[in-house]
C-alpha cells in the first residue's frame, strides 16, 4: 500500500474523519506509519485542564497499528486485542503516533504504538493484534 493509499483508506473511515487523524509518513516495506492529531478541546476530559482523555490515545494506538500492518498487506486489518500503557497524560498539545509492525502473518500481525506529545516526550505505548485475513469481500461490500 502506497502513502497515498493508506491517505485514501484513513480519509474513507468515518472514525478516522472523525478523529480528525492525519497520515504523514508510511514505509510498507518496514511496517512503518506516522500519523498526527492536531489538539482539539474536545479530546479532553475537561477543556480547562487540558488533559486528553485515555479513548483518545487509545484510539489513536489502535488507528496507528492497524493502518501499520495495512501498509504491508494492502487491505485494512481490523483490530483483534489492543493494550494501551499510559505513560504521561498529555495535555493541550499534538500527538504523534509511530506505528511499527512486529509480525505480519497470515491470519495475525502485531504492531507496537508509541505516542508523542509535540515537545517529543512519550505519552503513550500500547500494542495491538490484527487480522490480517482480507476483510474486503465484508468490510467494504453494502449490505442488501
Amino acid at each position: 500500500m502506497t502513502f497515498d493509499d493508506l491517505k485514501s483508506l484513513v480519509a474513507s473511515a468515518e472514525y478516522h474523519k472523525f478523529l480528525k487523524v492525519e497520515p504523514v509518513e508510511a514505509d510498507p516495506e518496514k511496517g512503518v506509519v506516522v500519523l498526527k492529531l492536531a489538539f482539539d478541546p474536545a479530546y479532553t476530559i475537561f477543556a480547562k485542564a487540558g488533559n486528553y482523555h485515555g479513548g483518545v490515545t487509545a484510539a489513536l494506538i489502535d488507528v496507528a497499528g492497524a493502518m501499520a500492518c495495512s501498509v504491508m498487506t494492502g487491505y485494512p486489518t481490523p483490530t483483534i486485542n489492543l493494550r494501551v500503557d499510559y505513560m504521561q497524560a498529555p495535555r493541550r498539545t499534538g500527538l504523534t503516533a509511530r506505528g511499527e509492525v512486529r509480525r505480519i502473518g497470515k491470519a495475525i500481525g502485531v504492531a507496537d504504538v508509541t505516542i508523542t506529545d509535540d515537545a517529543g516526550e512519550i505519552c503513550v505505548i500500547g500494542r495491538g493484534t490484527f487480522s490480517t485475513v482480507d476483510p474486503r469481500p465484508k468490510l467494504m461490500t453494502p449490505e442488501a
